[in-house]
């Protein structure tokens, strides 16, 4: 019996996590894969292509967003040790300086560069990411924020804006959605709440169906900054990954396939003890 052969067998009766783990390794025998990877590295095409792949709302209200932040109430030491999930927030709203800071630190815009001595840019951001094909999407929700009007937001690293998304929902219903979304009802009662989505053909374009694993481990990268983010201004945030898809994917206005959500942060000021 060949490999591949005693291979699928083995697969009978795996289930969906087992069958999608042993369906993304790599394997030396995987020339396709290797295949990929290299023609990916030396086209031309496919490197403007990657490196353009950013999503846009052109039809949506835009605000641009300062590129001065909030200086970090902790150092990095202190950041990283007291990181907690907390669940308990103020009323006191977060304002657009805050908003600005935790976008940009958790996906934004670090550095660009010129690849080689070609004309294509390259933009690189704070969190890694495999091929610097970067699929994840960032969306962020105004509940309590001064100077920003509810509503869903999409981030736009390139211009470091927020392009709307909806404006037509109230605080109340948000707040509603987001809760029976969840199951959590501390989640509608946050400040701000951001939602990871992922569109994986921007990573499968070059690693194949490992490439859905990398967009995953992509989204727990920026959540981490996020997180990191939030407890270094002192305020409580805490991340959901039970919620019900296709709600979720309703709300974003996004498919479920072609983009999908991964993963949610709720973020809000801390009640005085």
């Amino acid at each position: 019996m060949g490999y591949e052969q005693e291979r699928i067998e083995n697969l009978i009766d795996k289930n969906v996590s087992e069958l999608f783990h042993e369906n993304t390794k790599q394997r030396r025998s995987d020339f396709q894969f290797i295949q990929r990877i290299i023609s990916a590295m030396i086209n031309p095409t496919f490197r403007s292509i990657t490196t353009t792949s950013y999503k846009h709302y052109y039809s949506g209200h835009k605000i641009m967003l300062p590129t001065s932040f909030p200086k970090a109430k902790k150092s990095f030491d202190r950041t990283v040790l007291s990181r907690r999930s907390r669940r308990v927030y103020s009323k006191k709203p977060l304002n657009i300086l805050d908003i600005a800071k935790i976008m940009y630190f958790s996906n934004g815009i670090t550095e660009i560069t010129r690849l080689d001595n070609e004309e294509i840019k390259q933009h690189f951001r704070s969190c890694p990411s495999a091929g610097a094909l970067y699929p994840i999407e960032v969306y962020a929700i105004a509940l309590n924020i001064s100077d920003l009007p509810t509503g869903i937001y999409h981030y736009n690293p390139i211009e470091n804006s927020l392009e709307s998304v909806s404006l037509k929902e109230t605080k109340e219903n948000l707040r509603m959605q987001l809760n029976k979304i969840t199951f959590t009802d501390e989640v509608g009662y946050a400040s701000l709440v951001i939602v990871l989505t992922g569109i994986p053909s921007r990573s499968r374009v070059k690693y194949g169906e490992r490439g859905y694993r990398f967009m995953l481990i992509e989204a727990g990268h920026i959540c981490q900054n996020i997180l990191l983010t939030a407890t270094s201004l002192n305020f409580n945030s805490f991340p959901v990954g039970g919620f019900i898809d296709d709600e979720l994917d309703y709300l974003l206005k996004i498919d479920g396939l072609e983009e999908m959500s991964l993963y949610i942060i709720s973020i809000g000021k801390r009640p005085k003890v």
